[in-house]
Formats: C-alpha cells, structure tokens, sequence
C-alpha cells in the first residue's frame, strides 16, 4: 500500500519519535478506549503492530491486528515473535485483509474494534460504508468502537510552512477531499471525510452513541497547551468512538 510497502522508514521513525505529539496521539485514544483486560479485541489498519501489543500489555485476552500492506505485517510478526522484548505470540496474532472486505467475519466477533488511523484510507463513500459495516459486523453486541482519525473540519490551507519541523509531518492537497500524508520522502494518500459521512458509515455498520473526542494532553503537561496552541486550535487529527448496540 504505497509507501508503508516501498518506504516505510521516515514513517516508522516519526511514530516513535519523542515529538510532544505523541502525548495527543495516545492520551484521549486510550483513555476513551478505557480497560482492555479480558476483552477479545479486533485491531485495523494495525500497521507495525504497536497497539496490538499495547493492548496485549494491558490484559486483553485476544487481539487480532489486520492490515493490508505485506511489509507493515511482516514487521508486526518480527516484533512479535517469542522472546522479542514487549512480544505476546500467544495473545496477538496478524492478518493481511482490508477493513473494506465485505466478506471477512471474525469468529466470536470482538468486544472492541480499534483502529489507529483508518477512514482516511476510504477512497470513496461506498469505501467507507464497507468500513462501517466491516467494524459492526465484526463487533458482538453492546461492544465497542474507538478510532484515531482525521478531523473532519481540520483547515489543510491554514497549517503553518514549518509543519513538518514542528511536529514531524505534514500534509500536501491534491484535490480535495484528496491529500497526501507526507513525512520526508514518505507519502500516503488520504481522504477527508465529514462528520456526518463518517458517521452514515458507521451508522451503516449498526453503531450508536457516536462521539467526537477533541485532542488534549495529559494534566501532568498542560504547559504544553500554550507551546501547541497553533495545533490545538487547527488540529489535523481527533479521537472518534461508537458502540453497537446490545
């Protein structure tokens, strides 16, 4: 899948990297994902694997990481493989299928489904309804949903010129609702989705009680409030959840 297949290493490097945005990445995404223990949970667009194991770590039963690009996968079961620091063989398992395969079901379904990142990669409202119906389809009943997105009223004309420096990427327009993710010589193509498309989607899936999260950082850093203001008050990303009824 494009770069994440060809030239994955300037992206792998900026999700690790020690960027005050990772503290806005991760702390309104896991504390709305809530406890995990116990829970069988399905993970998209699963990348390298990074939440899996997170997840894994925090007392979940079963987590199976799906994704679509070959070398992100291979990468995942390397980090996973028995005796790898932070590796859970046993637990976590990996899958090349895409969150729009209309024919996938995981058996016993899933009590959370997460994606860190996903609906961006819907190239088309039709995508993105398979995407929705995928997550419901593949969740048992009172479960729940928690993704990582692309803001939907995010202003791609007002981001600053340093943007990159700054925090680690940036975006380029090509023709709206298409974009690319760029990090260096990293690319991806994106799609920004309304809110309300996103949430027809996940309303074709059977999901109620769906929720905007707005980015924050954790109490023990609000100095950072001021420092991220430029972001924070344009942020490009935004925490999105949705249960599927019992």
């Amino acid at each position: 899948m494009a770069d994440y297949d060809k030239n994955p290493s300037p992206y792998l490097k900026q999700a690790v990297s020690e960027n005050p945005y990772r503290l806005l990445e991760w702390t309104v995404f896991m504390d709305v994902l809530g406890p995990v223990s116990g829970k069988r949970v399905l993970d998209l667009a699963c990348g390298d694997g990074r939440l899996t194991r997170i997840l894994a770590h925090g007392g979940a039963v079963e987590v199976l990481g799906l994704d679509i690009s070959v070398e992100m996968l291979e990468r995942a079961n390397a980090q996973n493989a028995a005796g790898e620091p932070e590796a859970f063989p046993d637990m976590v398992t990996y899958g090349k299928v895409s969150a729009a395969d209309d024919m996938f079901e995981w058996a016993e379904h899933a009590d959370i489904v997460t994606a860190m990142y996903l609906f961006h990669y819907a190239q088309s409202l039709e995508e993105l309804g398979l995407m929705g119906r995928f997550i419901g389809r593949n969740l048992k009943d009172d479960g729940r949903f928690v993704t990582y997105a692309i803001n939907p009223d995010y202003d791609f004309t007002n981001a600053p010129d340093d943007m990159e420096e700054r925090i680690g990427f940036r975006y380029g327009i090509v023709d709206p609702p298409a974009y690319t993710l760029i990090i260096k010589d990293f690319e991806v193509p994106i799609w920004q989705w309304s809110r309300q498309e996103h949430e027809d989607a996940l309303k074709e899936g059977g999901l109620t009680n769906i929720e905007w999260h707005a980015l924050k950082f954790p109490p023990d850093q609000e100095k950072l409030n001021e420092e991220w203001a430029w972001y924070l008050d344009n942020p490009s990303c935004v925490v999105l959840s949705a249960e599927k009824p019992g």
